[in-house]
């Protein structure tokens, strides 16, 4: 059944039950295939793959690959669920597979407006009780439209346009459309990239990339069986989807404590240090050189030929870069990343494209930039080198 949207709300498009149905599931079971620890594993296996197979060949299947295996596994109840509402896994796959912009119910599942956005943003500023971060999600969701939009991308030296009815927002929401965008990224500044999460990730990580080298050395590892998933999954073609469907967070903290109490090599000592929150020390560029390009650069170019040998090891380089919103989205070049205002006569503008707008379409990046150190003898040589740089330039 169809029924039609209401009109000051949309140009020329009905509203299909059905797909919004397949949105709606898609929605709910977007994150089903992410791995134990979430990214810190798959940046684990990214690292593992570029080590072994090189840049151009280090291919691994993300967690959407996953997800949408496990939607159309034969074996789980996911499939006939679906089918309790009609929606059936092969659409529902689909959508989550899908990258480039299809229509506006692929919007709710990835665009700069989706569901997961609005989810996270409350819920992790709740949870994490931070003060930045709040959103006015009644007003938003009042002012939700729904327009003929452009989703190409902006490539040079094409005039033609792909067009297709997708979300934007009711030009009285623009500053609740700003908060919302500025939210995320002070949410993102001040949680996800804070410098105690990324260098838990980063310790969860190397025990993920040291464990997958034992395996591939020695094919076991000390206090776990060969049958354990982590094993399992480590092996030469153990990539499977049975494999991965094993592991989860507890699985995986069991694991560390067994392999913490049999001993052992390097996997062990990053096993201790989570499971008794033994941090890694850190050095914050942000913090030990605020804007100081040239005594960052020096200091970049020692650490990097001083613990070469480590890098990767015992030394980690952290460097990950944010920015409030491109010109085509924060997150990628990808065009669904839009988020476009509709003004009164029903025209559309980007959200940056206004004269008086606080947010600008700009390719500026705030830069996050650190070195984790296992040892304390190499934390303190690096921060002797910190002070000695700052120093000598300063007097300059």
């Amino acid at each position: 059944m169809k029924r039609e949207i209401d009109e000051g709300r949309v140009q020329g498009e009905q509203f299909d039950e059905h797909r919004a149905n397949v949105a709606l599931m898609a929605a709910l079971l977007h994150d089903i295939g992410h791995g134990p620890f979430s990214h810190a594993f798959e940046e684990a296996r990214k690292s593992i793959a570029l080590k072994h197979l090189g840049k151009e060949a280090a291919k691994i299947k993300k967690h959407e690959g996953f997800t949408a295996d496990l939607i159309l596994a034969q074996d789980s109840q996911i499939s006939s669920i679906l089918e309790t509402v009609d929606v059936s896994a092969e659409e529902v796959a689909s959508l989550i597979r899908s990258e480039n912009p299809v229509d506006m119910y692929h919007a709710v599942v990835s665009s700069s407006f989706d569901a997961d956005r609005l989810d996270y943003l409350q819920r992790d500023r709740y949870m994490t009780g931070t003060g930045s971060g709040a959103i006015d999600i009644d007003w938003l969701l009042d002012n939700v439209r729904v327009a003929e939009i452009d989703v190409s991308p902006p490539e040079e030296g094409s005039n033609q346009g792909i067009y297709t009815y997708s979300f934007c927002l009711g030009h009285k929401a623009r500053d609740a459309a700003e908060d919302f965008l500025l939210a995320r990224y002070r949410l993102y500044a001040n949680v996800y990239l804070h410098k105690t999460t990324r260098g838990l990730e980063q310790l969860v990580a190397a025990f993920f990339a040291s464990l997958a080298e034992r395996v591939a050395s020695q094919g076991a590892v000390p206090g776990l069986s060969n049958s354990h998933p982590l094993v399992q999954f480590f092996s030469k073609d153990g990539e499977t989807l049975a494999n991965y469907r094993s592991l989860d967070d507890s699985v995986v903290i069991g694991a560390m404590h067994e392999i913490v109490r049999a001993g052992g090599g390097q996997e062990a000592d990053f096993a201790r240090r989570f499971l008794y929150r033994e941090k890694m020390y850190c050095i914050d560029l942000q913090n030990e050189f605020p804007e100081m390009k040239e005594e960052s650069r020096k200091f970049k170019h020692k650490i990097e030929a001083e613990f070469k040998s480590v890098m990767g090891i015992t030394v980690f380089k952290d460097e990950v870069r944010l920015s409030i919103y491109g010109e085509i989205g924060a997150d990628d070049s990808r065009a669904q990343k839009r988020l476009m205002i509709q003004l009164p006569n029903r025209s559309l503008r980007e959200i940056t494209d206004f004269a008086d707008a606080t947010i600008q379409a700009s390719i500026r990046q705030r830069s996050f930039e650190r070195y984790y150190f296992v040892n304390h003898a190499d934390f303190k040589l690096a921060s002797e080198t910190a002070a000695e740089i700052r120093g000598k330039l300063h007097v300059r």
